[in-house]
């Protein structure tokens, strides 16, 4: 394991290749490893020094949850990442393509807390009545691989790929963990991409809780869950509409801008 300063530096490399849109960049080097304790590290020790320069966490995110996208991004494990508020976009906003580095999008289903979850033993009996709302929201991301073969580790170091999410502009109030289970359906420019179930959602809320403690963190009142998308990721290109709709929990928007 490297030692902290070691975790820092990287930390810092990581965060201004991000700034940049350029995620990632250590991984194009041929000599260049990790192990997944240390891509846990570096990707929390760059929350940290964005939370020291102002910004707001806006909740966490659990992904490769599916076998189609397991398969895709050629891991075999969920992963875990950081989201902020400053990456919060709306339905129906206009996102230029230069702010991302290979954009894919994932449809999926997302949840905001009622209340702070202290402990994953919260939620052992009724982790329903820790959710205030769900909702279909479009998670962005930066889908570049840059070592010579995919690994998990550079997806965790990368922070997942998250790159912002899109939230609709209605949430749906959590009255009957049934609206759960409805299928999340993918548009690109009309076209369907995919639909399915989304698998588990409680379960992920408490595999990130679980996660989030390992850390010394808490999730908190207000904030927002990914709970994993059922289907893959999908490559988007300027000009591109995407669409995501959930009969229980709405539909959301987004459409990207060519290059300036």
């Amino acid at each position: 394991m490297r030692t902290d300063s070691q975790i820092d530096e990287l930390a810092i490399r990581q965060l201004a290749d991000y700034d940049a849109h350029r995620p990632g960049q250590i991984f194009g080097e041929p000599s260049f490893r990790v192990s997944l304790d240390e891509a846990y590290a570096v990707q929390s020790c760059a929350a940290e020094l964005r939370v020291a320069r102002g910004e707001t966490p806006g909740g966490y995110k659990i992904g490769c949850i599916s076998e189609s996208i397991r398969r895709q991004l050629g891991v075999d494990q969920p992963v875990f990442g950081h989201l902020f508020l400053n990456e919060f976009f709306r339905s129906g906003d206009q996102l230029g393509a230069s702010a991302f580095d290979g954009l894919a999008i994932e449809g999926e289903l997302a949840v905001r807390l009622a209340r702070d979850i202290h402990h994953p033993s919260q939620l052992s009996d009724d982790p329903a009545q820790f959710i205030a709302s769900a909702f279909a929201v479009i998670e962005l991301h930066n889908y570049v691989f840059r070592a010579p073969s995919q690994t998990v580790e550079e997806l965790i170091a990368n922070n997942a790929f998250h790159a912002g999410v899109v939230l609709p502009l209605a949430e749906f109030p959590l009255d009957d963990p049934e609206q759960l289970s409805a299928p999340i359906s993918v548009r690109r420019n009309g076209e369907l991409l995919g639909t399915a179930i989304p698998a588990a959602p409680l379960e992920s809320v408490l595999n990130i809780v679980k996660h989030v403690s390992m850390f010394g963190r808490k999730v908190r009142k207000g904030q927002i869950l990914l709970t994993g998308s059922p289907l893959p990721l999908y490559p988007v290109f300027p000009g591109d509409e995407i669409e995501v709709s959930d009969p229980g929990a709405g539909r959301v928007r987004v459409r990207i801008l060519s290059p300036v």
